[in-house]
């Protein structure tokens, strides 16, 4: 499950929990710290799992909790190892996903703009020119649903989602999801279009 720490049998293991904290405490290493983390290791690791989805995600998380432990379980004060530590790892996991959903929006904040700079600006120069190619090339590639509301929505002025439903006839909510996942397959289309550039040049 977790390469980076060896479970390795000693007397530690009848310490109670308040003991090897203490211990720890007294000299703070990773060494020492070890044989604690490692006696709830399951539970850290299936929590991860459980908030965050994937076994590689979970592995990561161990790990920088961890490191936070290190650094931070020092200056605690713990009266309930166990519940204090299932805190942690939730407040960890809940931030990691708040930060990735904040990362996600702005990311698609600013290939929005992006998208819709690219959509209107004039052939100027062969970077543009480029520029506008690829874009139309990926366009093409999606399926017609989204590629009707990528195009209403971006070059016809003043389309909302709500007047793409009316015009075609759909709920708002699959319009919404029309643009959200075209404009996706936009992204990773263009990504991809310009890293295989890349290595040609």
């Amino acid at each position: 499950m977790l390469r980076f720490l060896r479970s390795r049998p000693s007397d530690e293991e009848s310490l109670s929990d308040a003991q090897l904290l203490e211990r720890f405490q007294l000299r703070p290493s990773a060494e020492r710290l070890t044989p604690l983390f490692e006696r709830y290791l399951e539970l850290i690791y299936a929590l991860c799992v459980n908030y965050l989805g994937t076994a590689e995600r979970a592995e990561d998380a161990v790990m920088d909790i961890f490191e936070w432990l290190v650094k931070k379980l020092p200056d605690q004060e713990i009266n309930n190892y166990r519940s204090w530590l299932q805190t942690v790892v939730r407040n960890h996991c809940l931030m990691q996903l708040r930060k990735e959903k904040r990362d996600s929006l702005q990311n698609s904040v600013e290939f929005d703009v992006q998208l819709h700079d690219m959509m209107h600006q004039k052939d100027e120069n062969n970077k543009q020119t480029k520029h506008l190619g690829r874009l139309a090339d990926c366009i093409a590639q999606l399926n017609e649903q989204q590629k009707q509301c990528i195009e209403m929505f971006y070059l016809k002025s003043g389309n909302t989602y709500r007047s793409i439903a009316e015009d075609l006839n759909l709920d708002l909510g699959r319009v919404r999801s029309f643009i959200q996942n075209g404009r996706r397959n936009l992204r990773l289309c263009l990504e991809s279009k310009v890293n295989t550039q890349s290595e040609i040049e």
